[in-house]
This record gives C-alpha cells, sequence and structure tokens, in this order.
C-alpha cells in the first residue's frame, strides 16, 4: 500500500491532476530495482515507474532520454510521455501485452531477430557509446569490492576486448534484451527499457538474451545469423555475457552493501557470487 501511495502522489504531480484521478491497477513483476506500475487516469492507461535506491548511480537519465525520443520513429517501444530527467521518473502508454519470459520463446525468435535487426540496422544514432570498461570501472567505485577471482576476470576480458574487439563495428544496442524486456502484444513485439542503450557490438544483445539460461543466447544467434554459427561466433556471445556477469555481479553488490537484501527479501550477496561463478564458467569455456 505504501508504494501504491507513492506511485499516485508522483503520478499526479507528473499528470498535474489530482491523486483522486490516479487509479492504481497493478505492479508490473520482473524489476528488481524500481517500482513500475499500471495505471489509469481519466480513462488512459499508461505504465509509471519510480526509481529504486541507488538506481540513478547505474544510469545517466539525460541519455536514456535521448535515446527513448531518437527511436520513436522505428516504432519498437510504447510511447513516453513524461520523464523527468533528474528523477528517473517516466510515464509511457500502456501495452496490453504478455512479457516474452512467461511464455515459450522458441517461436518467437524469428520476430525477437526482427526487432533487433531493425535496430542494428537503422541509421539512428544513440546518445553515447555503452562504454564497456569505463561503466565497469564506475560501479566498481560504489562497492570498492573487488576480488582476486573478479579483478583477474576483468584483467583477462579486458586484454580480449582490447586485443581483438575494441575497434569492431559498432551498431545501435538495447543492451538488456532480455526475455522480460520483451512485451507480446497482438499487434506487434515491443522491446522495453532502454536504460542501457548505447553503441555495442550487435553481440552484446544476443549476449542479453541468455540472462535466464545462457543457451537461449546460442539459440538466437542461429537465427539472428540465418545460419548455424561458428566455434568463434559462439565464443562472441560468451566474451559478451561474461562482461555481463562482471557487471551485474558489481550491481549485486552495491545492493547488498545498502541493506537491500533484506528489504527486497532477496538475497543480493548469493546473486553476486553466482554472477561471478558464470563469469569464471564462460571464460573458461571460451578458454577451452
Amino acid at each position: 500500500m505504501e508504494h501504491e501511495k507513492l506511485i499516485k502522489k508522483q503520478a499526479a504531480k507528473a499528470f498535474k491532476v489530482s491523486e483522486d484521478d490516479v487509479i492504481v491497477k497493478h505492479r508490473f513483476l520482473g524489476g528488481m530495482s524500481h517500482l513500475t506500475y499500471h495505471i489509469q487516469i481519466h480513462g488512459v492507461d499508461y505504465t509509471y515507474r519510480v526509481i529504486g535506491k541507488d538506481g540513478n548511480l547505474f544510469v545517466d537519465r539525460k541519455i536514456e532520454y535521448q535515446n527513448l525520443k531518437t527511436i520513436e520513429p522505428l516504432g519498437l517501444c510504447n510511447e513516453t510521455v513524461y520523464f523527468d530527467v533528474v528523477s528517473g521518473e517516466k510515464a509511457a502508454k500502456y501495452v496490453e501485452g504478455t512479457p516474452l519470459s512467461q511464455l515459450d520463446y522458441k517461436p518467437y525468435l524469428p520476430h525477437i531477430v526482427k526487432v533487433l535487426k531493425k535496430l542494428h540496422h537503422t541509421s539512428l544514432k544513440p546518445a553515447s557509446d555503452y562504454g564497456l570498461i569505463d561503466r565497469l570501472n564506475l560501479y566498481e567505485t560504489y562497492t570498492n569490492n573487488l576480488s582476486d577471482q573478479y579483478l583477474a576476470l576483468k584483467k583477462a576480458w579486458i586484454e580480449i576486448y582490447e586485443n581483438e574487439r575494441q575497434h569492431q563495428p559498432k551498431v545501435f544496442c538495447h543492451n538488456d534484451a532480455q526475455r522480460s524486456n520483451f512485451v507480446i502484444a497482438p499487434d506487434k513485439i515491443y522491446l522495453l527499457d532502454w536504460e542501457y542503450a548505447g553503441y555495442n557490438e550487435f553481440y552484446y544483445d544476443i549476449a542479453s538474451f541468455g540472462n535466464v539460461q545462457f543457451e537461449d543466447a546460442l539459440e538466437l544467434l542461429d537465427v539472428y545469423l540465418e545460419r548455424e554459427a561458428t566455434k568463434e561466433e559462439k565464443n562472441l556471445v560468451r566474451f559478451y555475457r561474461m562482461f555481463q556477469a562482471l557487471q551485474w555481479h558489481q550491481v549485486a553488490l552495491r545492493k547488498e552493501i545498502i541493506g537491500l537484501s533484506p528489504v527486497l527479501h532477496f538475497d543480493f550477496k548469493m546473486l553476486a557470487e553466482k554472477y561471478l561463478n558464470l563469469a569464471q564458467k564462460l571464460y573458461d569455456d571460451i578458454k577451452g
């Protein structure tokens, strides 16, 4: 109820209406950090997002807003109707649909590829580069928790990146293309949550799709390439998933440090360890 009151209050302020005009329908599950609710105002349905504790440390909201405006012509996302670049609060037109995370994703793979290729092949330019190494360095300043294993894996990753991938072609990437961010609506597929968008290698988006089970990303890769991927191509997906594991390791550590584990009833320390182990396994697979 406390969260619903907050959503009512903030949405009323954003839309310049009375709190009584804001009907809170339900909260969307999946997002650990933020509160995102389905609301209704004067018969029109919206989603409203309030940023969770420390959520703005990891995302530049000005860049997020610029990217949302830039991608509008592509029709990949629901329409943003309100955005506060300071707080990160956002309202968008509500779309009726089912997150891909709640469905068997396999029949939708060709459609997912179509959405991703529309983004990757666009001439539109994102507001910034994803800045892989700089991003990891920044996240580390929020934890000051750098184990020997983490540092060894980071060093190994950077070595490969600087020697082999740094100057490869980059495209407009979503950078968080996990299943829960694809919504299957009756008329089309929407790709939501553009917090991390920016220039990157297309393999990064493929790797994101394997957030629940890594093999899902390799399945998507074959459909994306329209052929069976080579060992080298599969290893590039492993390589970028390894980075993601190191990145989310640091984010999970931060959530543990600021006391979100008991608040959200979720063991972020265990999650941080899980991500570090995943990074190790992926590195071993690449080398093996």
